[in-house]
């Protein structure tokens, strides 16, 4: 049913305060904010200290394992580098044994032959020549991938003026000399594309004893040197350092060999807190600098080829650093768009099951507060009940004592006035007489006051604790009901300052009881005129009618006054109880209009306010009324005990 504007032109609603006493929506609800608030904040709290903890405990697991691949890593290029120099030395030891080699000078075509053969054999090596002590090449034979080149003698160079030569001029019969590891020159200029080697060198001893000459091997370092630098899975970097703090190979940017190439580039003068940590490494080390990891061996050169050899080989480098790196564990590193969205996810994960625990508190906690509603809608019943017993017996036994005082005490009043109106036309005028029959009159007044107070007591008694029998069911519109009522007394309030005011649908039928909801309703309205507004001259009611459900209507009884307080809010609907004993109140209107809503109309009735801005009495009625049980099932069984002690008394009259 669609509802309409408000039928009354009054603009009285919009100053009448918000309390529709409904029952708030669960997202409307404060508890369940609360709750939610609470355990979404734990919640985060938990995520945030498993993000904090977690990164340590997958970071410290992370970096050992990347510590083991880093150990792993330059321990086998350390033995790459240590097989590379073992096998181009032993070869070396026993070529320079070679007859071919011995007798190089009178047979010069053995010995080609020979460095021909070895050179397909050996592939690291990439010169294999002999140089006359003088330094002069005496012949020369070159590697270059699968091609062997014999150097012929126009091509052979001078290579006194090399460090390597001049070294060699020192080693005894039996010692060899290895060189540093640097770029191959040839023909003083540095051989492009770059070449790294390593000269072995060992002096040729003729029959004489004498030195006839030098073999110099070039050992190609290119091979082992390519896989330095990044790994393929793009986190490890491997380096090779130089004692000088050079890179001779794997550094970025290509700053290798800076100690032979103009950029110069070198670790101890980029980065020297970490040369310093490098060089401070002696056999095997690691630490971590600016988020990466650094597993470190220094390889020194002479004491690994003499454990390889003998202590006849000499080194011009004095150590190695092999550096391993990889950064460290980075939480945050990687897809940020991917743990960005997972954040996120868990966030809305977090505040979902919040909110699905706050419903579920919410629920519950309302689920309590119905049971204790219930409790008390019970107990109440009860307390109904039991009146309603009480009063078939009390109204009984005081319907004839009342009525025979009643009428004794119209009759003394009238004997009274006889007497007065005697005496005064005999014209006695005694004072004293005069004054005490005036008293008499004057205390039989009172009498009869009384009597008719309690009498009127009892009709409340009776009205709270019967079934309403008297009200008859029929198809009515409660707008209309209600309209009609708001006309009637829009006037009369008004005269007082309050201010009537009605928001209705365009049309509300009902099947029930028309006088008992204009009864309900009428009692509402009279009951906030009567207590809402103490202290205050002005004020508003509003009657407000709409569709709860299909089955039943919200009619709201709101007004602006000075509100109850929750304590009082449990007790208002109780008999005899009222909340200012100095309006001359029974304390019976809430109890019967709740008996009326409850047993007759088959409704519910709340209440709702806030001190100081006002209340709502809010009913729920259902459309059509339930069947109504028969007076002998009445739950008070009043009527009947009533009748049947009228006709008792009818007897024993």
């Amino acid at each position: 049913m669609v509802e309409t504007e408000p039928q009354t032109s009054t603009n009285t609603e919009a100053a009448i305060p918000l309390i529709d006493g409904r029952e708030s929506r669960w997202f409307q609800n404060g508890y369940f904010w609360r709750v939610t608030g609470i355990v979404a904040l734990i919640g985060m709290l938990l995520f945030s200290g498993l993000m904090v903890f977690w990164p340590t405990v997958e970071g410290s697991r992370e970096d050992e394992q990347t510590v083991r691949r880093l150990v792993v890593d330059v321990t086998h290029r350390s033995a790459d580098i240590q097989q590379w120099y073992e096998t181009a030395i032993q070869t070396v030891t026993m070529s320079i044994l070679h007859p071919a080699v011995q007798n190089f000078r009178s047979r010069p075509d053995e010995a080609v032959a020979y460095f021909q053969t070895l050179a397909a054999e050996v592939p690291r090596f990439s010169q294999l020549r002999i140089v006359s002590p003088s330094g002069i090449e005496a012949l020369r034979v070159d590697a270059r991938g699968d091609d062997i080149i014999i150097i012929p003698d126009d091509g052979l160079q001078d290579k006194s003026g090399r460090y390597y030569v001049e070294a060699a001029k020192s080693l005894r019969p039996g010692q060899i000399y290895v060189s540093k590891l640097d770029l191959n020159v040839e023909n003083g200029e540095i051989e492009v594309p770059h070449r790294p080697t390593t000269r072995i060198v060992a002096p040729i001893i003729a029959n004489n004893q004498e030195v006839s000459g030098y073999l110099i091997v070039n050992l190609d370092m290119a091979t082992p040197l390519t896989a330095y630098g990044v790994a393929p899975d793009g986190v490890m970097r491997t380096e090779l350092i130089n004692h000088e703090g050079y890179w001779l190979a794997g550094a970025e940017d290509d700053r290798n060999w800076g100690f032979m190439l103009e950029h110069n580039a070198s670790v101890k003068q980029s980065d020297p807190e970490l040369w310093q940590r490098i060089a401070a490494v002696d056999h095997q080390g690691g630490f971590e600098l600016d988020g990466k990891i650094y597993e470190v061996e220094t390889i020194s050169v002479s004491p690994m080829l003499n454990a390889i050899s003998s202590d006849d080989v000499h080194a011009a480098s004095t150590r190695f650093h092999l550096v391993g790196s990889a950064l460290s564990y980075q939480p945050w590193a990687g897809n940020i768009a991917i743990k960005t969205v997972f954040v996120a996810f868990m966030v809305m994960l977090i505040c979902g099951l919040s909110g699905g625990v706050g419903y579920l508190m919410l629920r519950r906690r309302q689920a309590a507060q119905l049971q204790v509603l219930l409790t008390k809608d019970l107990l109440l019943k009860g307390r109904m009940a039991s009146l309603g017993r009480i009063v078939a017996g009390v109204s009984h036994e005081m319907r004839s004592p009342l009525g025979n005082a009643l009428t004794i005490s119209t009759t003394m009043s009238e004997d009274l006035q006889e007497l007065q109106q005697h005496l005064a036309k005999i014209d006695e005028g005694d004072e004293e007489r005069v004054e005490i029959i005036a008293a008499l009159l004057e205390g039989n007044r009172i009498l009869q006051k009384n009597i008719q107070r309690t009498r009127e007591l009892l009709k409340h008694f009776n009205q709270t604790a019967t079934d309403q029998s008297v009200h008859t069911q029929r198809v009515f519109d409660l707008v209309k009901v209600v309209t009609d009522l708001a006309e009637t007394l829009r006037n009369q309030l008004a005269k007082t300052g309050v201010e009537l005011s009605t928001a209705l649908p365009a049309e509300a039928r009902m099947n029930s009881f028309s006088d008992a909801v204009d009864q309900v309703i009428l009692s509402l309205i009279m009951n906030a005129h009567q207590h809402a507004f103490v202290g205050r001259e002005k004020g508003a009611i509003s009657i407000r009618v709409s569709e709860r459900d299909a089955d039943e209507y919200q009619i709201e009884i709101a007004d602006d006054g000075v509100g109850i307080s929750p304590k009082n809010q449990e007790r208002i609907f109780e008999p005899f109880w009222s909340l200012d004993a100095t309006t001359g109140g029974s304390g019976l209107g809430l109890a019967i209009t709740m008996n009326v809503v409850q047993n007759t109309l088959g409704g519910q009735i709340k209440v709702s306010s806030i001190p100081g801005s006002g209340t709502v009495f809010r009913m729920f009625l259902p459309k059509v009324a339930p069947t109504r049980m028969g007076k002998h099932e009445s739950p008070f069984a009043v009527e009947s005990q009533t009748a049947l002690m009228s006709a008792n008394t009818s007897e024993s009259t």
